[in-house]
């Protein structure tokens, strides 16, 4: 397809930093019979007057020339469609497969993070029960019983009378055992 002549000062390769690369394109443009009259009289003028210009495109056509010499493929098109497809197949079944792995993965850790959280919060109850009942409090509410006899058990004057009372298991929570 012919180009506008306005591109025509977009590929000066004085114009552009990457002066090569515009040159090459602007010769492709003139092998490939893609530039429109004014461009490729440009171009002609300039093959005229430039020795570079005229030898980078000897060595563009020459490596045209050498690519139209490499033998070409024979392909049979139905067996490369059927290929196409049986390898697009086997890549999407593979995609699948590694989605649908990961996925249960993601499902394992999931239950696995739930499952800890769920005994850290246990964990937790437990540690702040255990905490609630050692406080002060504790000592007071195991005492109770003694608490609430303290003026009759202060007329005792033998302490041995206590110790059996206390070896009977008349204080609440203690047994004859306890020392």
């Amino acid at each position: 397809m012919p180009r506008e002549s306005s591109d025509v000062a977009m590929t000066d390769p004085t114009a552009h930093p990457d002066a090569k690369t515009e040159m090459d394109e602007l010769l492709a443009a003139y092998l490939d019979n893609e530039l429109t009259e004014t461009e490729r009289s440009l171009v002609e003028t300039r093959l005229a007057e430039d020795e570079t210009f005229r030898s980078r495109l000897d060595e563009l056509d020459r490596a045209w020339d050498m690519l139209d010499a490499l033998p070409k493929a024979d392909l049979d098109d139905e067996k490369f469609v059927r290929t196409t497809v049986e390898m697009i197949t086997v890549a999407a079944s593979q995609e699948i497969q590694q989605f649908e792995q990961q996925r249960k993965r993601t499902a394992i850790v999931r239950q696995v993070g739930i499952a800890l959280g769920i005994v850290a919060l246990v964990g937790m109850g437990y540690m702040l029960t255990q905490w609630r009942l050692n406080r002060p409090d504790r000592v007071l509410v195991e005492n109770l019983p003694v608490i609430e006899h303290v003026d009759e058990l202060e007329r005792v004057d033998n302490i041995e009378f206590l110790e059996a009372l206390r070896k009977e298991g008349l204080f609440t929570g203690e047994t004859s055992d306890a020392s």
